[in-house]
């Protein structure tokens, strides 16, 4: 398990990434920064955007190292589909995005077409979700605000798909691995970073603020 202070360096010939013909991974960044996100987004669902360099990592861990954006891919929490739209740039995979807030959708929509790819957009509280997906992709909430707001997350991810790739904060790691090894799950692999959130609700009193972040990927 990678938990070193920064993401892996994770070198591939120009050759290789266009056989994948995938975008490079500072290329994905750009791209996902110029999406928009809530200005006005709601506590109570913790809807805190994942930053363009977040997003970009742990798709490049999942669609480039692994191979895990084949097939079917849901994105839960999906906000303004920053992870969704990312994924599908990284394969040709049919996309799921799921949020329960139409604002965020909305501007999802309008993301995707900024982007020139389509995505499925659902909206849906997670616990109306069934099917059966290669891989699950999610930012969820971090269970500040709403208690266990995390682990519903992380059961219904574990309910859909055999491949979970989730972002938690790093102060949560030991409880995440008990979690995930209690639900017969382990993590495969994880490596942490810095992840920036802008100045989004009252209590923020700097523009941007950062927190370290794990991004995981988990497996049966």
């Amino acid at each position: 398990m990678d938990m070193g202070a920064t993401p892996r360096a994770w070198t591939r010939s120009p050759l290789e990434l266009a056989e994948k013909q995938l975008p490079s991974k500072r290329q994905l960044e750009i791209i996902l920064s110029k999406l928009k996100i809530l200005e006005t987004p709601t506590l109570r669902l913790e809807q805190y955007p994942v930053s363009p360099e977040a997003a970009a990592e742990l798709l490049y861990m999942a669609g480039f190292e692994h191979d895990d954006l084949e097939g079917r891919i849901i994105d839960l929490g999906t906000g303004t589909g920053r992870l969704a739209i990312g994924a599908v740039l990284m394969s040709p995979a049919h996309i799921v995005g799921v949020d329960v807030d139409a604002r965020a959708l909305e501007l999802a929509r309008e993301n995707a077409k900024t982007a020139g790819v389509k995505v499925k957009w659902v909206q849906s509280t997670i616990d109306e979700l069934d099917g059966t997906y290669d891989t699950v992709i999610m930012n969820p909430p971090y269970g500040t605000r709403t208690i266990h707001a995390d682990t519903r997350f992380l059961d219904k991810a574990f309910q859909l798909a055999p491949i979970t790739y989730s972002i938690h904060k790093a102060s949560t790691r030991t409880f995440l691995a008990r979690y995930v090894h209690k639900s017969n799950r382990r993590i495969a692999e994880a490596r942490t970073m810095s992840l920036k959130i802008p100045h989004l609700y009252t209590f923020h009193t700097r523009r941007w603020k950062s927190i370290e972040v794990d991004l995981c990927r988990i497996v049966t």
